[in-house]
């Protein structure tokens, strides 16, 4: 039998086969079960939180394969069984109306943070100060920033997922860019003549065009500081990896923070902060779409600004590679895409203006020409002039976080 481990705080740590990280249940919490298989013991499969666990029901229940129940963690049991209690009708219905509102706090609250994070100039001088017109202070956001770190935010409805993209996609292009901020400290501090290290540490971060290859965008995108917690966990467990961790943008921003607290410079100290909020709510979004999710660390004269989203995921046996990209271009233009790879066969959906789209498909036989020189292949190509319809395609539902690019 697998002994769970509770600690003070009433999470129960289940530590299954040779993985590492533990099944975490919490004494009282609600959750949301799959049934991925019954067995002719009465033993029932169920995924909860992605991780597969088996259960024996104590009475005969009324349970079919691919239903999804509601299930309450109860306190374990002498010989450390889990009792999880399958809620009754009313309190399935009682509980979805609460999970409702809960969703709409927390859509509401993400709304809010990428509304004052990533918003314009005017209102950002509001956010220093205190919290007026609707608007967060600093101290504010950072609360924000780790309440919703601290919630299932990836367990939100696809409907509220995909209304959530529209205003973020919209949101994060249109206003003040990462890429931007950063250029903006660089010269700051070339001004002032102080902090030289990371200085260079900050321009190694970002790329020109005319210097873009795969090795430094991967690179770059890995050093963007959103899986920065990640990988000082591994670094914990293999001290030479600590070494890498100085490379990773928010690594060098907290740094510059520290430094700039300690010798009273307010104006840096600021702007860092601001950089910090950045990369922090990227985290969010990355929890929230189970995706790897940063800005696009690139200076191109014709590209005001870019964000980018990868995520893998399994369906049908097959493996998905999916990469969602949108990108501002000068004049106010947008163009989005999909790249998605099954089976070596890569699948393009573009999303934009009507004269944006019609340029690409000008250049549509030398887009498939320059993937078949690669030995790639384009299985097809698909326009669409919403946004919407490219959400729809990114899938959300299916992802896993992963840092492979």
């Amino acid at each position: 039998m697998i002994q769970p481990i509770i600690d003070s705080s009433g999470v129960i740590h289940i530590f299954k086969g040779k993985q590492a990280e533990p099944i975490k249940l919490v004494i009282g919490e609600i959750l949301t079960a799959e049934i991925m298989d019954i067995f002719p013991t009465g033993t029932i499969q169920i995924r909860i939180n992605n991780r597969i666990l088996n259960a024996q029901p104590q009475r005969e229940l009324p349970l079919n394969k691919g239903e999804t129940i509601y299930v309450k963690v109860e306190k374990p049991l002498q010989d450390g069984t889990i009792p999880l209690r399958v809620l009754s009708s009313s309190e399935t219905v009682e509980y979805q109306k609460k999970s409702l509102l809960q969703q709409q706090i927390i859509y509401d609250e993400i709304l809010k943070l990428i509304e004052t994070v990533m918003g314009s100039k005017e209102n950002l001088l509001v956010n220093q100060r205190t919290d007026i017109s609707g608007f967060l202070n600093n101290e504010k956001i950072e609360q924000i920033i780790r309440h919703l770190l601290n919630l299932p935010t990836e367990n939100l409805l696809d409907t509220i997922k995909d209304s959530l993209m529209e205003k973020i996609s919209k949101l994060i292009l249109t206003n003040t860019k990462t890429t931007t901020l950063i250029n903006d400290l660089i010269k700051i501090l070339e001004e002032k003549g102080i902090f030289k290290e990371q200085i260079n540490q900050l321009k190694s971060l970002i790329i020109d065009n005319t210097d873009l290859t795969q090795e430094k965008l991967k690179q770059a995108l890995l050093n963007s500081g959103v899986n920065f917690e990640a990988k000082l966990k591994h670094a914990l467990s293999d001290l030479s990896r600590f070494e890498n961790l100085r490379e990773d943008l928010k690594s060098i921003i907290k740094n510059i923070i520290d430094q700039a607290k300690a010798e009273g410079i307010k104006d840096i100290n600021d702007k860092a902060q601001h950089i910090l909020r950045h990369i922090e709510t990227y985290q969010v979004l990355s929890k929230t779409y189970q995706s790897f999710f940063t800005f696009l660390p690139i200076v191109w004269n014709e590209i005001e600004g870019g964000n980018i989203s990868f995520k893998s995921f399994k369906r049908q046996g097959k493996d998905y590679h999916t990469v969602f990209i949108s990108l501002k271009i000068k004049e106010n233009s947008f163009l989005s895409f999909i790249v998605t790879m099954i089976s070596k066969n890569f699948y393009i959906s573009f999303s934009g203006s009507s004269e944006m789209l019609d340029l690409i498909k000008n250049y549509e036989n030398e887009l498939k020409n320059s993937f078949r020189k690669r030995g790639m292949n384009i299985g097809g190509i698909n326009y669409v002039t919403k946004i919407e319809e490219l959400i729809k395609q990114w899938n959300i539902k299916e992802g896993l976080i992963s840092v492979t690019v």
